[in-house]
């Protein structure tokens, strides 16, 4: 499974792994509803990824708009390049 989700200290930690891919959204969006569900922050850290899909950004600018708190645990090279691509970095990193 290219990503996992972890309860640190009362925080959800999404972690992306290997290539996240269109084949991963459904599954990614369900277990991403749970956590807003329970309405804990949410983390995404991105060390250990290689490939993401377009589709994965834009699942991540949706988490972006109704979580209430989300941040990137020091965002790879790697992920910042591939939001970079797609212009989204204001959307998803606020810079």
């Amino acid at each position: 499974m290219p990503f996992s989700i972890t309860t640190i200290n009362g925080r959800q930690v999404l972690t992306l792994g290997g290539a996240v891919t269109i084949r991963d959204t459904q599954e990614l969006a369900a277990r991403l509803g749970e956590c807003l569900d329970e309405g804990a922050p949410i983390g995404i850290e991105t060390t250990g990824l290689e490939d993401i899909d377009t589709c994965i950004l834009q699942l991540l600018c949706s988490l972006r708009r109704t979580a209430q708190e989300l941040c990137f645990d020091n965002p790879s090279e790697f992920f910042l390049g591939a939001v970079d691509r797609c212009g989204l970095r204001r959307e998803l990193l606020g810079m």
